[in-house]
């Protein structure tokens, strides 16, 4: 496996206006871990850092000991292969052939037997065998995002990074994946960085959570560890209460005080003093 380590690393579009700052981190274990943070709180810049999509204001990123500056992209897709959140196009191509475009890092564009090989085992691990032979462009977009982790696989990496690979995807494959994934970092002795929401699909498989907050790393280690009431409340600003569950924790989100006053503020932010619809209730 490949280690990645980010030394004093900060992140701005404006000068003035920082995304992140002194963002010190090493990872260096085949697991699962889990991004985590607010909207906002620069979890997708990280993850561009890290894949030399987004080029640190200062600070360095080291994969294997080499500084990513000095990687070609060629040889960089080699070692991590990254599922964008969202594809912004699609392709025109069988999913065989765009899941086979995981391979080109190793075979150029001359595909062997074995690049099939490894592509259809990879579309029957996701369960999309049966859509080898349809366009990517006519599939949905939970479809999508199954054949992008396909892709992703097939290139074969010893970091993959994934921006939300369960968007899109109904309970059951959310789960799934997040399985499949966990299970991958281990048997395939690889590094997997996701990107995740969902508070309790997190807690049940990760492995690692990084939690960011005020544009630094605020938390770090297990999901026991780092998904407390505490840190949930202070990030996301809503109530919870912590379960344990499966020796995993549990977190049940609570439509308290918290939210009223946020949405009382919304409300006040957007028609001035028009009344919110709780203090009319009141009334």
């Amino acid at each position: 496996m490949a280690e990645i380590r980010l030394e004093n690393l900060c992140f701005s579009y404006d000068p003035n206006v920082p995304i992140l700052e002194d963002i010190n981190l090493v990872i260096d274990k085949p697991e699962l871990i889990c991004i985590l943070g607010a909207n906002g709180a620069g979890k997708s810049t990280l993850m561009h850092c890290m894949n030399k999509l987004s080029t640190p204001t200062s600070g360095d990123v080291y994969v294997d000991g080499k500084n990513l500056k000095e990687y070609h992209l060629r040889d960089l897709a080699k070692i991590i292969s990254f599922v964008p959140h969202q594809e912004e196009s699609t392709f025109s191509m069988s999913v065989l052939d765009t899941v086979l475009m995981g391979r080109i890092p190793h075979s150029g564009n001359l595909m062997t037997s074995d690049d099939i090989r490894i592509a259809a085992e990879n579309l029957k691990l996701l369960e999309m065998q049966a859509f080898a032979m349809r366009n990517f462009d006519e599939l949905s977009t939970g479809q999508h995002q199954k054949v992008m982790i396909a892709r992703s696989l097939t290139q074969e990496p010893k970091i993959m990074l994934l921006d939300e690979p369960t968007a899109n995807l109904d309970v059951k494959y959310q789960m799934l994946v997040m399985r499949m994934l966990r299970d991958v970092a281990r048997i395939k002795n690889i590094t997997v960085i996701t990107i995740c929401h969902d508070l309790n699909v997190t807690a049940m498989y990760a492995d690692r959570v990084v939690m960011l907050y005020n544009k630094g790393i605020y938390a770090d280690g297990s999901a026991a560890e780092v998904l407390t009431k505490e840190n949930i409340e202070l990030l996301y600003g809503v109530e919870c209460q912590v379960m344990d569950i499966q020796g995993r924790p549990h977190i049940a989100l609570l439509d308290g005080d918290e939210l009223d006053s946020h949405i009382a503020d919304l409300y006040q932010s957007i028609s001035g003093d028009a009344e919110s619809p709780q203090e009319s209730e009141d009334q």
